[in-house]
């Protein structure tokens, strides 16, 4: 899908008053409550706040409206709105279900059982964060947040080595990983995701994410 392209220029001595992009976006980091820890879900970065806020904006400019006409065509032409969503959501569900069972972990769920009722579901991932400190410490490695450090590793590895991209989040003492069904996908790819996600786990016990 077509994104626009911009160069957008602040001076550094005014940076500090743009607090967001509009709207809100992956990159924003609010003011820390007293005790509170901030979590961003982006790769870590040496840049500035302010740069790490802006260089990567979520949300989409005017071109894509140009492809409405097309896009709604060939959605008909696939079954129509309801069908996606049936086959995206239930897609969703089945390959979490799946990895959840592989792992021997949970999916991510409320009390009524509707967190899933979409065309997203999380699962938790084996590694625990006990046994990644301890792995931190048996190769007697300094390093500061764990929880980032072992995301950010693995993402990078399902880039450079299989050329795929799934989101990772630190969650509840956890690392969670998010299935997003779509209609260009099926439940073997989810297998193979899932098989992919075994070996980076058993890599990041081996102490992988630390070298």
């Amino acid at each position: 899908m077509p994104r626009g392209c911009a160069i957008f220029y602040v001076p550094v001595r005014n940076q500090y008053l743009l607090r967001s992009t509009l709207p809100t976006s992956h990159g924003f980091i609010p003011t820390p409550r007293p005790g509170q820890k901030i979590t961003n879900p982006l790769p870590a970065s040496t840049k500035s706040s302010f740069v790490t806020n802006f260089e990567f904006v979520g949300t989409i400019d005017n071109a894509p409206y140009l492809c409405i006409p097309a896009a709604l065509k060939f959605r008909e032409s696939i079954g129509g709105e309801e069908a996606i969503r049936d086959y995206n959501t239930i897609l969703a569900r089945t390959a979490a279900k799946r990895a959840a069972e592989a792992f021997g972990t949970e999916v991510l769920e409320n009390e009524e059982g509707t967190l899933g009722n979409c065309c997203l579901s999380n699962f938790r991932l084996p590694l625990k964060l006990e046994s990644v400190q301890a792995v931190v410490k048996k190769f007697e490695k300094e390093k500061e947040n764990i929880e980032s450090a072992v995301r950010d590793w693995m993402s990078l590895k399902m880039v450079e080595e299989y050329n795929t991209f799934l989101a990772i989040f630190f969650y509840g003492n956890s690392w969670w990983v998010r299935f997003s069904g779509q209609v260009y996908l099926e439940l073997a790819d989810f297998e193979w995701a899932i098989s992919m996600l075994k070996k980076l786990c058993d890599r990041t016990l081996e102490g992988e994410f630390l070298k």
